[in-house]
């Protein structure tokens, strides 16, 4: 009888995983633990930002208050210790960067002299010495502009009007709620109608001009970046989503031409202004050299950023780098397992199975395929095929978990129909066997075709030996699955 052996996982490795597990075997060490800042499940502070809109006054309104230019994320660590040192760290309660709209100029009810707020008020700005908030002008500007923002309903009936598919009214009700109050996300939508043709044709030029408009408004370090949320990591405020619309603009060239620089300063933009993923895509740029240079230690400096505030594929990205090393970065495989295990707890399929393939292993972690079997299992659910494949060997051998030949079959065709070469191989061997099934020499061909022709050094022998064993049925019937006749 023909038998053909079924390829085992810890014996010859999948194919796509070689470029993941390149490297030398490090000595086995308890995995050291990872610090991942993000709380998932947090609910964030954006009640709390909510309730107080209307009672406190942000200087984001005002013109010319401190740390109100446009951003630079060279300057973020230094603004912010400038603000720490003089004790303008941001709070609703801080009078030096906050104030109510009603009383500009401070509370009458504090002071003994009443008349003497005026005195203050009017007092000539000393241009020549930087202030420590905003000035009196700028004050009584944001008063009066926060004054018309409570009672304005222009952004509200703009989104109504869009809801409602009115486009035209939305556009112009948009445009006042920007010329009157300057709502960000007035000038957001203005952007994105322009650029998707709703209401009018579409003019990627202007959207790029409202974008600009958001994402190079004025910019508050301390307050102005958005918080981020693991649960929500997709949340986007409108300054970092229009920043990482202009970067898709520029790396898509969509109504302009393709600029990857552009497209990269973007991204840092959308990063800066608190957009987390951001800065694991940036991470993906400096480590494939997009725009021209490669770096993969800032592509490590990036990966750490988003993982460690919570984003589960930065920490999976972050695990990859460490596992491979790269120029500048040294192979660390404790801090791979680490953070694979951080991002497997998350959920990620591929770290799933590859946190199973270091247990399973015992790369740069002690041995246990036990647990690895676990790993396995989760990323199998989730769809991961090499996680299928290597489950699948589990259930073929029997040794870690009850041997189910049926079960095995079963994982290693899901693992083969997702083009796992391996997975192919080893299917082709089980229906020459006829082992977990019937017997199916022509789909054993099939598979055993396709795993050669995917790059499994064993098929080929294989088919050598299946070959002669097909009827004159069989051959036709793997020929209409390999060459399918063409329709008319």
């Amino acid at each position: 009888m023909l038998t053909i052996p079924v390829s085992g996982l810890r014996r010859t490795a999948p194919v796509l995983l070689l470029m993941l597990l390149q490297g030398a075997f490090a000595q086995t060490a308890p995995a050291p633990t990872v610090t991942v800042q993000g709380t998932r499940g947090a609910a964030g502070q954006a009640g709390n930002v909510t309730a107080a809109k209307s009672k406190v006054m942000s200087h984001h309104r005002a013109s010319s208050c401190n740390f109100m230019g446009t951003p630079s994320a060279a300057e973020d660590e230094v603004a912010l210790a400038y603000m720490s040192d003089f004790g303008l760290d941001d709070s609703s309660t801080n009078d030096a960067e906050r104030f109510t709209d009603v009383a500009p100029g401070g509370d009458v009810s504090n002071t003994s002299t009443p008349s003497s707020l005026d005195a203050v008020a009017d007092a000539p700005t000393d241009t020549g010495t930087p202030t420590v908030g905003c000035g009196p002008a700028d004050r009584r500007f944001a008063a009066g502009r926060n004054h018309i923002e409570r009672k304005d309903k222009s952004l509200a009936l703009a989104f109504e009007a869009f809801d409602n598919k009115d486009y035209a009214r939305a556009a112009s009700l948009f445009k006042t709620a920007w010329n009157k109050v300057g709502y960000e996300e007035a000038a957001l939508s203005l952007a994105k109608m322009s650029l998707y043709g709703l209401g009018s044709p579409k003019d990627p030029k202007q959207a790029i001009s409202w974008l600009r408009e958001v994402a190079e408004g004025r910019f508050d370090p301390a307050t102005g970046r958005q918080q981020f949320d693991p649960t929500y990591p997709l949340m986007m405020s409108p300054r970092s989503e229009a920043a990482f619309m202009l970067a898709r603009i520029y790396e898509r060239g969509i109504g302009v031409a393709k600029d990857p620089a552009q497209a990269k300063r973007w991204y840092e933009t959308s990063a800066d202004a608190g957009f987390v993923p951001a800065f694991d895509i940036l991470g993906q740029a400096w480590l494939a050299g997009y725009a021209g240079e490669r770096n993969p230690s800032k592509a490590l400096s990036n990966f750490k950023q988003a993982a460690e505030a919570g984003y589960v594929q930065a920490e999976y990205d972050l695990a990859k780098l460490y596992y491979n090393g790269d120029d500048g970065v040294p192979q660390n495989l404790q801090l791979a397992a680490a953070w694979f295990g951080a991002a497997a707890n998350a959920g990620h399929a591929g770290a799933l199975f590859a946190a199973g393939r270091m247990l399973d292993l015992g790369k740069g972690i002690p041995a246990d395929q036990k647990k690895a079997a676990f790993y396995y299992k989760q990323a199998a659910v989730k769809g991961n095929r090499d996680a299928r494949y290597a489950l699948a060997t589990y259930f073929y051998e029997g040794a870690i978990v009850p041997k189910d030949l049926g079960t095995a079959r079963q994982l290693f065709e899901a693992a083969a129909k997702q083009g796992q070469s391996d997975a192919m191989f080893s299917l082709g061997a089980m229906e020459a066997n006829g082992e977990g099934g019937a017997r199916d020499r022509a789909g054993a061909y099939v598979w055993l075709t396709l795993a050669s022709a995917s790059g499994n050094a064993d098929a080929a022998n294989a088919l050598k030996a299946v070959a002669p064993l097909l009827t004159a049925q069989d051959r036709a019937k793997a020929d209409s699955i390999l060459k399918p006749a063409s329709k008319q």
